[in-house]
């Protein structure tokens, strides 16, 4: 099964990402950039979910932190944010996130949209 982390300061986030994928890939939930980092050192993921706004570090940060290292640049990485500044968009997409899902999100369409960018 297909590894997705998830970062997300909010609970209530991250629950509804979990209940939404957790019967089509294996899920590892982290509030902070740290957390991320470390899980990172230990497993590499098929696929990173990223708020933007994160309080150890911003999500674009982290993003440019991945791409800077050859053992994660290649780890696609959706923005998962309540931004929809058109200014902030861009600067995740050119920063080099794959896309971006907006908060709210309904479940089944993460679901699909997810396993649309990363099929078996």
């Amino acid at each position: 099964m297909k590894r997705i982390f998830i970062v997300d300061d909010s609970i209530t986030t991250l629950k509804l990402a979990e209940k939404s994928l957790k019967n089509s890939f294996t899920l590892t939930l982290l509030i902070s950039g740290k957390q991320f980092f470390s899980a990172l050192e230990k497993n590499t993921p098929d696929l990173v979910l990223l708020d933007i706004e994160i309080p150890d570090i911003d999500g674009i940060s982290i993003l440019e932190k991945m791409k800077t290292d050859p053992a994660w640049a290649k780890i696609p990485v959706v923005f998962l944010t309540s931004h929809t500044e058109t200014d902030l968009v861009k600067k995740g997409l050119q920063a080099g996130a794959l896309d971006y899902i907006t908060k709210p999100f309904d479940a089944e369409t993460l679901s699909k949209r997810i396993s649309d960018l990363i099929k078996e």
